[in-house]
């Protein structure tokens, strides 16, 4: 499994056909070009919704390396078409990646030597319109970074389909009468693909955006190029918390969680495939929703940009990346102009969903209850062995560099209650379910942005970022 170059996009309900690349993502449906086997393999979107506009950013994971890259989307009106960066989803990963704390194990805290406290030791918690050209009508072409982009409007399928066929754009047979549906809907299209001389190591993810609150994901172009499940992640920003309306779901409470201290594992994984099971792999699981800052996701990004702008993703080498700030900025703008501050939540939502579920768009809306879902958990029960209590000596005399006399094996008391070193295996003080890989991005920034998060990680929870 690949994960792309996060190709990111926006529009209120888009849907794409997608000649894939070899190391890119694209919205919606994915077709790889004739001959080649391509399938895509999961799919992470940001969707931001204020009552002005719509905006949908989407990165794909695919096996296979096909050799060029094109994609359709359907779309309502015309859009805006802009550059982001793949950070962005590393940054929003972080937020709300899903931690397991194992139970407490009530050890007696070590001795009091220099007058510390217990909560001192702990530290804190953690172009213009054309004429119709064939039944097609082009209302607007323009070149964005590597793409040249060309915005459609057609009531004739046959004649949309022959227009992008004449221009490099490969139709699969499972996605033609998709792009009928489409068009007998009144959507227009946006068609993209590389410019002559780019390759797909020139592309960048692209920002898309629509006039108007359209909380839709086109699930019916998502099925394009897919195989029997398609894990989806969906963020959702917007004033409150939202859920699916037109799928079930469902969410995991604290009270399922049971820790393993034999294999430091909880059976949060187990209980997520279970749930989805239950569900025939057509619901959703609604991992994490509290309110957001927009700051806590742009000063990391700022950061960044600031320190390593090559990483960011945003900018252009060739002129020095003068216009990275620019380009972030844009993208802040669009994930939370519109919206009240004091208002903008972050819900995630995770799926995955067999092929037969993908047979209608999800539709998405404000929920009822406008209650936090918290993505930690605190595990109450526990099987396997605990490890055992740590003995401390009396307090050393004064002058001493190791404080309790405790054999830390070279660490000090920061993890005291597990009875581990900080440079051993999982910590007591919380465990992985599963781990995820942002690539350099990711890595960037949680050492710049999120540092102190790096530091209690690595003597806390892992992360289940499934």
């Amino acid at each position: 499994m690949k994960l792309a170059h996060a190709l990111l996009l926006t529009v209120p309900l888009v849907a794409a056909a997608v000649t894939a690349s070899n190391e890119a993502a694209a919205c919606g449906g994915c077709a790889a070009p004739v001959g080649e086997d391509t399938q895509v393999t999961g799919h992470r979107m940001l969707l931001s919704v204020s009552k002005t506009s719509t905006t949908l950013w989407d990165q794909i994971e695919y096996s296979g390396a096909p050799s060029s890259f094109a994609w359709v989307l359907p779309i309502k009106g015309q859009v805006e078409i802009g550059l982001s960066s793949d950070v962005l989803f590393a940054q929003l990963s972080d937020l709300t990646r899903t931690t397991i704390a194992p139970p407490p194990l009530n050890c007696p805290p070590p001795p009091s030597c220099w007058g510390w406290s217990e909560d001192d030791l702990a530290g804190g918690t953690g172009g213009s319109g054309g004429a119709p050209n064939g039944g097609v009508t082009v209302i607007s072409q323009q070149v964005v970074g590597p793409y040249d982009t060309v915005q459609l409007s057609s009531q004739d399928p046959a004649a949309l389909k022959n227009w992008l066929i004449m221009n490099g754009y490969n139709i699969p047979l499972d996605v033609a009468p998709v792009i009928d549906t489409y068009v007998n809907e009144k959507f227009d299209f946006l068609a993209l693909k590389l410019i002559p001389g780019a390759d797909v190591n020139s592309m960048r993810p692209v920002r898309i955006t629509s006039q108007g609150a359209a909380a839709s994901l086109p699930l019916r172009m998502v099925a394009v190029g897919t195989g029997a499940i398609t894990p989806i992640t969906l963020w959702m920003i917007g004033e409150g918390r939202y859920e699916p309306t037109n799928f079930p779901w469902f969410t995991i409470g604290q009270p399922e969680i049971v820790w393993n201290w034999d294999t430091s594992e909880s059976n949060y994984a187990k209980l997520k495939d279970d749930g989805f099971t239950m569900g025939n792999n057509s619901n959703w699981l609604v991992q994490h929703a509290r309110p957001l800052s927009q700051w806590s996701v742009r000063s990391a990004l700022e950061q960044v940009v600031s320190i390593i702008p090559e990483q960011s993703g945003y900018g252009d080498p060739a002129d020095g990346y003068a216009t990275a700030f620019d380009e972030l900025d844009a993208d802040m703008q669009k994930a939370f102009g519109g919206l009240n501050e004091g208002s903008i939540w972050l819900t995630r939502m995770n799926a995955e969903l067999a092929r037969q579920a993908l047979d209608k768009d999800l539709a998405i809306g404000a929920s009822a209850a406008q209650t936090e879902i918290s993505s930690f958990f605190q595990a109450t029960k526990a099987i396997g062995t605990p490890p055992a209590c740590p003995v401390y000596d009396p307090c050393p005399p004064s002058g001493s560099n190791n404080p309790g006399g405790v054999d830390t094996g070279g660490v000090w008391w920061g993890d005291f209650g597990d009875g581990k070193p900080n440079n051993g295996g999982a910590s007591s003080a919380g465990c992985a379910v599963s781990g995820e890989s942002n690539g350099a991005a990711a890595l960037v920034i949680m050492g710049v942005g999120l540092g102190l998060s790096i530091s209690r990680r690595r003597r806390a929870a892992r992360s289940d970022n499934r």
